[in-house]
């Protein structure tokens, strides 16, 4: 008796140590947390907009037989933002943000995508309560801005957020699969159940609205489709290694060290294939790698200070000055061009092999 009455002795002493203990939990979104910033401090409509930004990390409970690569996993980390405004404020901030939604994917090329205006579904119990003047007025605010913006779009029932409408970006990959990525959301519910304020100009408390966006969307599937996209072949300013130098024989060591020197001081990232290989098949290895650039190197370039300059997608371009060759490279990969193979000719015309009768 005496020792059961100390183990639970013991371990009320544990249980009480523990409730004083800072705690770890995983998170599903970010938007408590943010809240909880924007609510830390009082805030006058001067102040408006507020915008808080992070990549977060979050964790879903996808059933086991959802999971798939990247594309759809339990961690994940999210280009997360929500901007807390005026309602005056709210079509202005909401075009802003999808015009950066538009440029993050034009820039990466990824340009063959829909847009989707979800909205709640009046049978779904996820959206009680969601037929009201809050949600008419954030879904009417959605539509003003993709009208305004000439934005073709569709509307689709049942695929909004517990907490209001929003604007989908559906990417298609380059198997024709249509993935989810960027999404921007309007919210006036949860500003609400936090009891969320800001003092006007007429000195009394007004309740914000929400835009919560994640222009790229989870960045694994992000990540995911984008190396399919690219099939691995990144432009060069998206590549992990940009140039590659070759030099053809060991006579020509110092100067392709210094060819290489010169790239990386120039911010480029760079590498030098030194193996005792042909230089056939260190331009093969690299074409199968997917470089995009190749600077060969023999004892014809070091005498004239050149590179012979082979792209991935066009083939050789023949000797070049190094300091063109440096300045060429920079400007390509500072204007984040994307150059796409040329299509395949188109072949000649069919002849009519039908049956001929002479009569």
């Amino acid at each position: 008796m005496t020792s059961i009455r100390g183990w639970e002795f013991k371990y009320r002493l544990l249980s009480q140590w523990l409730k004083r203990q800072e705690r770890y939990l995983l998170k599903p979104m970010n938007c408590p947390h943010h809240i909880q910033i924007y609510a830390a401090q009082p805030r006058s409509y001067r102040d408006l907009p507020v915008r808080l930004a992070e990549f977060g990390t979050v964790y879903r409970f996808e059933q086991t037989g959802e999971l798939s690569g990247l594309t759809r996993v339990r961690g994940f980390t999210q280009d997360d933002a929500h901007l807390f405004c005026t309602a005056d404020q709210v079509r202005e901030e909401f075009q802003d943000t999808m015009k950066l939604t538009q440029y993050f994917l034009g820039t990466l090329g990824l340009t063959n995508y829909r847009l989707r205006l979800s909205k709640s579904d009046p049978n779904d119990s996820k959206f009680a309560g969601a037929q009201g003047e809050t949600w008419r007025r954030a879904e009417e605010d959605i539509r003003f801005v993709l009208d305004e913006m000439a934005l073709p779009y569709e509307e689709a029932p049942g695929e909004a957020a517990f907490y209001g409408p929003k604007a989908d970006f559906i990417v298609s990959d380059c198997l024709g699969r249509q993935w989810q990525l960027g999404t921007v959301q309007l919210d006036y519910v949860l500003p609400e159940r936090f009891d969320l304020k800001y003092t006007g100009a007429d000195n009394k408390d007004h309740r914000p609205v929400m835009i919560h966006r994640a222009p790229l969307g989870s960045m694994e599937r992000f990540m995911g489709i984008l190396i399919e996209h690219f099939a691995g072949a990144f432009p060069l300013w998206l590549a992990p290694e940009q140039v590659r130098v070759l030099p053809i024989s060991d006579k020509v060591a110092e100067y392709s060290t210094r060819v290489l020197s010169a790239l990386q001081a120039a911010g480029l990232r760079a590498s030098m294939d030194a193996r005792p290989e042909k230089i056939g098949a260190k331009i093969r290895d690299a074409q199968l790698e997917k470089i995009p650039v190749m600077l060969v190197v023999g004892v014809k370039e070091a005498e004239a200070s050149t590179v012979s300059y082979r792209d991935r997608l066009e083939g050789d371009l023949g000797a070049l000055p190094l300091d063109d060759v440096v300045k060429k490279l920079r400007e390509e990969s500072a204007s984040r061009s994307i150059r796409q193979p040329p299509p395949p000719p188109e072949p000649p015309p069919a002849e009519d092999e039908t049956e001929k009768h002479a009569y």
